[in-house]
């Protein structure tokens, strides 16, 4: 049995092995592999959106354990391969991981802003504040809060855990079929999401899964907070799309009479039904400059570029009865409710963009002063009471009351507010090596890719005005489909049948 060096020797047999089979046999690691980081983005939504601490613990478990399947040294026998058998090894290939250098580097920071209080939290069981307490000058800092309160200890094990399941992913995934059932797999799990909202809204009780109740909130499907199912579903929903568009473009390489891409774009109608339904503006109109974005993609496709096999009568016809199946949804479910509140939102009829420009302004003075380390991960609702009562409109609630501002509903923001230019700056490089890496392999040219791509940059436009990347289930299933798509364009860009 020989022993191959490294991750590209894999992919020379699998060449070879084309002309003979069209499909390879999964490594048992890998299978593994996929089941446990599958399970855990599934996992993640139907746990009240992983808000808690009992479901963070088992997605940090989750994620421990792909991390850890994912280094085991693989066997490969000829089914496997097509070829001679080896042993593969992907620890070096993990070490060749620029964002498994970059992810070490932001926890790292992270864990000396934790170590390196600069407030600390006190209570005396009525009401709580913060004492200031003297920090190392030197180092970067942070508040000391305990455990159950969030603080930048919980936040780190909240980025670990994404950071492990992105590095399980690049490094333990080997065949373009994995990819395709992980993906596979968020797109159904958004159906299910979809479909439970869907099922609330007709008969629901107003309880998260007609047992838990959250009186002070607006709950959605599996998730307490509205805005947060929007956005989990609009990933859903790029990933759907997606493989609608691939399906349907495989279908006419292929010349095949059927394909599944008119049940995907069903799937994702559903999903776009239960989106405007969820009464979550935000997601609403970022979910139709999406769609509009795709459908003007697929029209342009159809009529513009030539091809014997398509005719431009059937984009006129596709997009007309997925209109007329979004029309439908929407009279069945009374989404007419869910358009006077985009509408109200937007013609400034009620002050809920006018508050989240009034927190962008007060957080932007809370960046300026804490602007080099920030003021700590998972600090932000300690510290911004400072900066919140030096506008009075941030304090008082229009019917009495006071407001306490968890988040800045601004992650664009809130994360630089709280890591500073040298912790935001280990985040922007990540995502620009993930961009990169795209473009070299022309993601563009691949619809599942295309969608995917603008599906998780569009959710960064969209947490200007709202915090979905605060929601862990979000966080880290944004986290995970970068590392996926980004194997996917490369598997699809070398034309290796996997």
């Amino acid at each position: 049995m020989s022993s191959p060096r490294n991750y590209s020797d894999l992919q020379k047999p699998l060449e070879n092995f084309r002309t003979r089979t069209r499909r390879l046999k999964i490594h048992r690691s890998e299978q593994a592999l996929l089941w446990v980081v599958g399970g855990h983005l599934v996992f993640l939504p139907w746990a009240l959106g992983t808000m808690h601490l009992t479901p963070q613990l088992f997605s940090l478990g989750f994620a421990l354990l792909g991390f850890a399947l994912s280094l085991i040294p693989r066997n490969y026998t000829a089914q496997e391969t097509g070829a001679d058998r080896f042993r593969l090894l992907t620890w070096p290939r993990l070490l060749r991981f620029p964002a498994f250098w970059i992810g070490l580097l932001l926890l790292a920071y992270v864990a000396l802003q934790a170590s390196n209080p600069v407030w600390r939290y006190q209570t005396d069981g009525k009401g709580w504040w913060m004492v200031a307490v003297c920090p190392r000058a030197w180092l970067p800092v942070g508040v000391e809060v305990p455990f159950d309160r969030w603080g930048p200890w919980r936040m780190l094990m909240i980025y670990a855990t994404a950071w492990l399941t992105a590095c399980a992913i690049w490094t333990g995934i080997t065949r373009r079929r994995t990819v395709q059932v992980l993906l596979g797999a968020v797109a159904i799990n958004g159906l299910l999401i979809a479909a439970l909202g869907v099922a609330q809204r007709l008969l629901g009780n107003g309880k998260i899964y007609w047992v838990y109740e959250f009186p002070t909130a607006v709950i959605f499907s599996t998730f307490v907070y509205k805005n947060h199912a929007g956005a989990y579903l609009f990933l859903a929903l790029a990933v759907t799309c997606g493989f609608a568009g691939w399906y349907y473009l495989r279908g006419l390489r292929r010349m095949e009479k059927s394909n599944p891409s008119g049940v995907f774009v069903f799937f994702a109608t559903c999903i776009a039904v239960s989106v405007v339904t969820s009464y979550a503006r935000g997601a609403t109109l970022t979910m139709l400059v999406f769609l509009c974005g795709r459908i003007l993609a697929f029209v342009v496709h159809q009529t513009v570029i030539p091809n014997e096999q398509r005719k431009p009568i059937v984009a006129i016809v596709l997009v007309l009865i997925f209109g007329f199946f979004l029309k439908t949804g929407f009279d069945a479910l009374r989404a007419g409710e869910a358009w006077d509140r985009m509408k109200a939102g937007i013609t400034r009829q009620d002050m809920s963009l006018d508050a989240r420009g009034w927190a962008t302004k007060a957080t932007l003075d809370m960046f300026k002063d804490h602007w080099v380390t920030g003021a700590g991960a998972g600090s932000f609702g300690f510290v911004f009471p400072i900066y919140q009562h030096r506008d009075p409109k941030l304090v008082a609630r229009p019917g009495g009351g006071r407001v306490f501002w968890e988040y800045a509903h601004n992650d664009i923001v809130q994360f630089p507010a709280e890591l500073g230019v040298i912790g935001t700056a280990f985040i922007v490089l990540g995502l620009s090596w993930w961009l990169l890496r795209l473009v070299r392999n022309y993601f563009w040219g691949n619809p599942l890719s295309a969608c995917v791509v603008s599906g998780l940059m569009l959710l960064l436009v969209y947490s200007w005005w709202d915090f979905p990347l605060q929601c862990p289930a979000i966080l880290i299933t944004w986290c995970a489909l970068w590392p996926a798509i980004t194997l996917w364009t490369q598997f699809e860009e070398q034309g290796v049948i996997r």
